[in-house]
């Protein structure tokens, strides 16, 4: 008897939470549809909703991919790495859902698997890559519980949300140790506050064995000093930027891995880009790619790694690496009358710092604008611009013909360049973000490049822009 009135409330619960799965997905479809209607992402709403009406929803969504969930957090890279790893998957033919927005948030995550699913439940793929918040990361794991998580690297980030980096290293040791036993794990294996992360029995490490020049910046934003484990300071016998590269204790021997896949070589591809040699456990292969910068390379091994470990075929991961082009305002390319437009997000100092290095690297003359939001997507606490290397960076680019500052805050921006050196009369300051980039479009020359640097919430601006110029397509219709 005790048994048939379980049984009897099992099956009512169940009922129960197919209306409330059904609700949810006609609540979050209608949601989605009216926010593009007004020419909005509909990415954060939609899932809050959704969430509201009963937070099992995205689990059970989950639950139904056949492949399963592939979760990529860390502080730099998560939208580049969530593109490349999509890529293999789908060179591997798999239909992969995303949260290609970058609402990285739970109701992201959420939004996404509600748009890529049917009304009864089923989704449209067979496997889900999703870039994850740190913050949101342990809710998000015991939510989707992925079979697979990368971790790209933990910097300081978002200083009013977070803190500094022991709080986002705490979030994403919680993170792993909720992701089932079977699952598989990604890390940064250059980076020292990974390496002590508890881990699962299917653990893989990826870095760089590189000869690259010295670092030229010279407030690198370095927030790994000290061993995790002892406190003492750290050695390096090569760093790659920031606190990654190779680094021991001298105090308790905690020490850098030898990692499972690593870059062992790299050179100038012939008409543009770079030829790569990865060595693998049980091969070396070579591909080209088309992606700049150091950081870069760190996000080709993270997805690599994450192939590797899937055992995905070598020539299926060259395939989609060679393919790949830059994602969602990260370094994103546009073409305007004759004028060149590279996109490309920053948000924290170290992820800033390997941009302008970048940026450095190119030889051409440029016009430069910076819009900086202070929305909470962005983080409040814009201090994080005084540890940004814009000294070095206006010092060495004589070829900088126009400095403009956007944003909500603009003002602060004015005042950083003013102290990196440049004089303020030669700043151009327009908050408002249309008129910003109708402007740097009329005062740069054809031929010209011009450098975009927004925070999240101004790229979104000016994507939306761009956009009603025809130039790119807002993501969802991409």
């Amino acid at each position: 008897m005790e048994k048939e009135r379980e049984s009897d409330t099992g099956g009512f619960n169940n009922r129960l939470f197919k209306i409330k799965l059904l609700t949810g997905m006609i609540l979050g479809k209608g949601l989605i549809l009216l926010t593009r209607l007004l020419g909005r992402g509909g990415t954060t709403l939609p899932g809050r909703a959704v969430l509201k009406l009963d937070p099992a929803i995205p689990s059970a969504l989950a639950g139904k991919l056949q492949d399963g969930s592939i979760l990529i957090t860390g502080t730099n890279g998560k939208t580049t790495t969530a593109a490349l790893i999509s890529g293999v998957m789908k060179e591997s033919g798999l239909r992969c859902i995303r949260n290609q927005s970058g609402s990285n948030m739970s109701w992201g995550v959420t939004s996404a698997l509600v748009e890529a699913s049917s009304l009864t439940g089923k989704p449209a793929g067979e496997c889900a890559i999703m870039e994850v918040d740190e913050g949101a990361f342990p809710g998000v794991v015991q939510s989707i519980k992925p079979k697979g998580i990368v971790v790209t690297n933990v910097f300081r980030d978002q200083l009013d949300r977070y803190g500094e980096v022991d709080w986002i290293r705490d979030a994403i040791k919680r993170g792993l140790e909720y992701q089932p036993e079977e699952g598989f794990q990604v890390l940064n294996g250059d980076d020292p506050s990974l390496t002590g992360l508890v881990a699962g029995k299917n653990r893989w490490t990826y870095g760089l064995e590189l000869e690259l020049p010295e670092d030229r910046f010279q407030n690198t934003g370095r927030d790994i000093k000290t061993c995790p484990n002892c406190n003492a300071r750290l050695d390096y016998s090569r760093i790659y930027y920031a606190h990654l590269g190779h680094f021991h204790c001298p105090s308790c021997n905690f020490k850098r891995e030898t990692p499972d896949v690593k870059l062992t070589r790299k050179k100038t591809a012939a008409g543009g880009g770079e030829v790569l040699e990865i060595e693998l456990p049980d091969e070396k292969i070579t591909m080209k790619s088309s992606l700049a910068g150091t950081y870069n390379l760190y996000n080709i091994l993270a997805a690599v790694t994450c192939a590797v470990a899937m055992s995905i075929p070598s020539d299926v991961i060259i395939r989609s690496i060679e393919e790949a082009v830059p994602s969602f305002g990260r370094m994103e390319q546009f073409n305007w009358s004759g004028k060149s437009i590279t996109m490309a997000l920053i948000k924290n100092p170290v992820g800033a710092n390997e941009v302008l290095r970048t940026i450095l690297n190119q030889s051409d003359k440029i016009s430069l604008m910076v819009a900086i939001n202070d929305k909470i997507a962005d983080g409040r606490d814009v201090s994080w611009l005084w540890d940004v290397d814009f000294e070095y960076f206006v010092a060495k680019k004589e070829g900088i013909s126009i400095i403009l500052v956007s944003g909500l805050r603009a003002w602060d921006m004015a005042v950083r360049f003013k102290y990196a050196g440049i004089s303020p009369d030669s700043i151009v300051v327009e908050e408002n973000t249309e008129k910003a980039l109708n402007k740097i479009l009329k005062l740069t020359s054809e031929g010209e490049n011009i450098i975009i640097l927004p925070t999240y919430t101004a790229m979104l601006e000016i994507r939306k822009h761009l956009n009603r110029m025809g130039l790119g397509k807002p993501y969802w219709e991409s």
